[in-house]
């Protein structure tokens, strides 16, 4: 079968979580491309894809750079229920996405008719998936990117802004997708989170070349600090720079800061003690580590969880929170959740230090990446999708 790909726009680790599931599909000899805007081009060849664009992601861009820096943490974004602002803002992405369905869906429509694919596979905020699919009356795959806190707000939201959109185009409202595929393991997934088909999370951080540190345990306890592709560009340095602060008070730790090229001009001048990395996929070397020091985001998080890491986690905005919050309830880290605790680089430290020393969350940790081992393999849900694709075809 032809599998159509579409992540969002400006989302190119949601994309990541997508590439094992991708491979799995190659493997089993389906015919594959990835579609989308510019912004996701090179992850699309890193992982060894074909690629075609479609639509602009400068809209998303333009609002992602219009927060100011002294936004962030910003707590009170992630409660949607109780708090106006969180509303909004969850809201907010489920317009962008809406608009960015009805700015393009003509566009996705004449590529994917000319493509013929029988099957779209799409990131679970790619709204413009549903639409499309029932057009061309193939199934609809969305993908979770990680801990999923949209929940009926978000759901809700899109059904509203793309009704007119549905009725333009003869359908009688927004299709719900025909199945949901879920990499993150049961005990992190956020509460709210509709049940799909349960994946095992395999980590890709894009390719990269082994270097010799990392090929053995140092004899200092490893720490990593990442603050994963695209939080450092729109957060700033200063998460960042107040968590090397507080690693480097402690005794007889080894720092790895893994960021991205832009990241490192942002971060600036880190301690002299640290080796920083630039596009070193995590997978490469956190089996020689004893602690991950994360903003939150599921890509960086369930890679860490995944190698059974106890995490430190300091959310900035949306799912970070949900992340910190779940994964702190496993018993396999701690959330600093507030302005105040991330500023406090003492306190920032004592819990880096409680975290790295206390057995109880390796414990937790190892419990959580057993989880993840648990279940199944992409190719397993491979043979889903492959069902999905043999049904016939939905009445466009």
């Amino acid at each position: 079968m032809r599998v159509l790909v579409l992540p969002p726009a400006m989302a190119v680790t949601h994309f990541l979580a997508q590439v094992p599931l991708i491979w799995a599909l190659r493997a089993a000899g389906h015919d594959i491309l990835v579609a989308g805007s510019a912004d996701l081009e090179q992850a699309a060849l890193s992982a060894g894809l074909g690629f075609a664009e479609l639509g602009s992601a400068k809209p998303l861009e333009d609002a992602a750079q219009s927060l100011p820096e002294d936004t962030f943490p910003a707590p009170e974004w992630t409660d949607r229920e109780k708090t106006e602002l969180g509303r909004f803002l969850w809201e907010t992405i489920a317009d962008m996405q809406a608009a960015y369905a009805v700015d393009h869906i003509a566009e996705y429509r004449a590529f994917a008719e000319s493509w013929q694919p029988d099957l779209l596979l799409a990131d679970y905020t790619a709204l413009i998936a549903r639409p499309l699919g029932a057009l061309l009356g193939v199934p609809v795959v969305m993908h979770r990117w990680g801990v999923d806190p949209t929940g009926d707000l978000y759901r809700e939201r899109a059904r509203r802004q793309l009704r007119s959109l549905c009725e333009d185009l003869g359908l009688p409202g927004l299709p719900d997708p025909d199945a949901i595929v879920d990499p993150c393991p049961p005990s992190l997934q956020h509460e709210s989170a509709v049940p799909g088909l349960r994946m095992r999370y395999l980590p890709f951080n894009g390719p990269g070349v082994m270097p010799e540190w990392a090929r053995t345990k140092p004899g200092k306890r490893r720490i990593c600090l990442c603050p994963g592709r695209t939080l450092v560009p729109t957060c700033g340095p200063a998460p960042v720079q107040r968590a090397a602060e507080a690693i480097d008070g402690l005794p007889d730790v080894e720092a790895i800061v893994a960021l991205t090229p832009a990241a490192r001009v942002r971060v600036g001048a880190l301690p002299s003690s640290f080796r920083v990395v630039e596009q070193l996929p995590l997978n490469l070397f956190l089996d020689t580590c004893d602690l991950m020091v994360l903003l939150g985001g599921s890509g960086v998080g369930l890679t860490a969880t995944s190698f059974g890491l106890p995490q430190v986690v300091l959310p900035q905005w949306f799912d970070q929170f949900d992340y910190g919050r779940r994964l702190e309830a496993a018993g396999a880290g701690r959330s600093v959740d507030t302005r105040a605790g991330q500023a406090d680089i003492a306190g920032l430290r004592a819990t880096i230090a409680s975290v790295l020393d206390d057995p109880a969350y390796l414990e937790g940790a190892g419990r959580l990446r057993d989880e993840i081992r648990s279940g199944p393999l992409p190719g397993e849900v491979v043979a889903e999708l492959e069902r999905l694709a043999r049904q016939p075809a939905r009445a466009s």
